[in-house]
């Protein structure tokens, strides 16, 4: 994910012709994540009574999870830093909180059937950011700040 945000930074760098890529880039990430996610669950639900497997630290799953959720919140960051759509910046930071909360979900859950639970929800959320995430190319950015995002329920 380095390389994405590497390419927005240069885009940034280069002008608005050039801010095309890192919302697709993030886009097909996501969709490789998306993928990953429904074969894990799929894996889960073999054995759903089964004691629940915790992440590895060093499980590159686990790995992904916590850099999708520090890049969503960068290009929400990036948005409000050069004035992009406020409600993109609350979805970017919508799915940065969401990731960090199934990751620790994944973790505390019992039984595999938990898990397998959860890691649809994942592909779910990571089908949304694969959806939304080409909108950051088509942005005009121009209003500073970090918006003030409604609480979810």
């Amino acid at each position: 994910m380095r390389r994405v945000l590497s390419g927005v930074l240069s885009a940034l760098l280069l002008g608005g012709q050039a801010f095309a890529g890192p919302g697709q880039e993030f886009a097909d990430w996501a969709a490789e994540l998306q993928s990953e996610a429904y074969s894990r669950a799929s894996i889960a639900a073999r054995m759903p009574a089964a004691d629940a497997q915790p992440l590895d630290i060093e499980d590159p799953f686990y790995f992904e999870l916590e850099q999708f959720a520090a890049d969503a919140m960068r290009l929400s960051r990036l948005l409000a830093d050069h004035g992009g759509p406020q409600d993109l910046q609350c979805i970017f930071r919508g799915m940065s909180a969401d990731a960090e909360a199934r990751l620790e979900a994944l973790n505390a859950a019992e039984r595999q059937s938990e898990q397998a639970r959860i890691y649809r929800a994942i592909a779910d959320l990571m089908r949304d950011a694969s959806e939304i995430g080409p909108a950051v190319d088509d942005s005009e950015i121009a209003v500073e700040g970090l918006p003030t995002c409604p609480s979810r329920p």
